[in-house]
């Protein structure tokens, strides 16, 4: 799986590209100096959980869910443990059945993962394994539950994983029209992604009123080139709690066209 996928979803990596934007929101834009993006809280809520659903022309093709869960303690780090989830839904499911849970595990201080946890069922393919990072020594393990296969790897010092670089972003301070910079590793590669501040609007969700927003949009490189195979629009809130509210994927490939995943509820 490739890293836009994964940043695509928000979590995950989770559903199926497809084609036609839904009435399920409302887009108004804003110039910069009428949305104020304030600075982030500095701890992650425990039981934070946000519901989304992903729609592709018209119809409901999956859910996914975002959950702070507990913290724990991991490879000797305060951790939070993170859990990701996300499903098809039961029509989607007779075409490409997901059936998707990752955690990731985020030092509390330094806000990079100890360990990336995936157990992945989509199609006919079945993932469980895990990543382990030591981020002082710059190096990663990797170990197959189903296959019994160990790889080590060499990573750059502080290393995202595709969900906790989502928390990373929440948790940064940033400004319209700046980037934020970091090394994600996923699927035995080691990525670059840029996240470039964009456009600021008020967000109309359905059932969820109003929210002042921020757009950002990641980019991916592997080995100096960039990844054009999607462009991803994802909106924030722009209050302190930074919540991911609406993503916007359009796909390079004409037939596959947009998804869009909106937040549906918030616990």
């Amino acid at each position: 799986m490739k890293l836009k996928a994964a940043l695509t979803i928000i979590v995950l990596t989770f559903f199926i590209s497809g084609c036609g934007i839904t009435s399920s929101y409302k887009i108004k834009e804003k110039k910069p100096e009428e949305v104020k993006i304030e600075p982030p809280k500095r701890r992650l809520r425990i039981g934070e959980k946000f519901t989304y659903k992903a729609e592709w022309m018209g119809m409901d093709v999956g859910y996914a869910t975002l959950l702070v869960k507990e913290i724990t303690e991991l490879n000797g780090h305060e951790v939070y443990h993170i859990v990701a989830k996300a499903n098809t839904t039961s029509f989607a499911a007779k075409f490409f059945p997901v059936e998707d849970e990752i955690s990731t595990y985020i030092d509390t201080q330094e806000l990079y993962p100890v360990r990336f946890d995936k157990k992945q069922k989509e199609g006919k393919r079945e993932k469980d394994e895990f990543v382990d990072f030591n981020q002082e020594e710059g190096k990663a393990v990797y170990f197959s539950r189903l296959t019994h296969e160990k790889k080590k790897f060499n990573v750059p010092k502080r290393v995202q994983d595709p969900v906790s670089c989502i928390y990373y972003f929440r948790l940064s301070n940033i400004k319209p029209g700046e980037a934020l910079f970091a090394n994600v590793h996923l699927d035995d590669k080691n990525w670059f992604l840029e996240t470039r501040i964009g456009d600021t609007g008020i967000i109309k969700i359905k059932d969820l009123g109003n929210w002042q927003a921020f757009m950002a949009q990641p980019m991916s490189w592997f080995q100096g080139e960039l990844n054009k195979n999607a462009k991803v629009s994802i909106w924030f809130s722009a209050d302190q709690q930074r919540i991911p509210i609406l993503i916007i994927v359009q796909s390079s490939i004409p037939l596959v066209g947009t998804i869009t995943v909106t937040l549906q509820k918030i616990e």
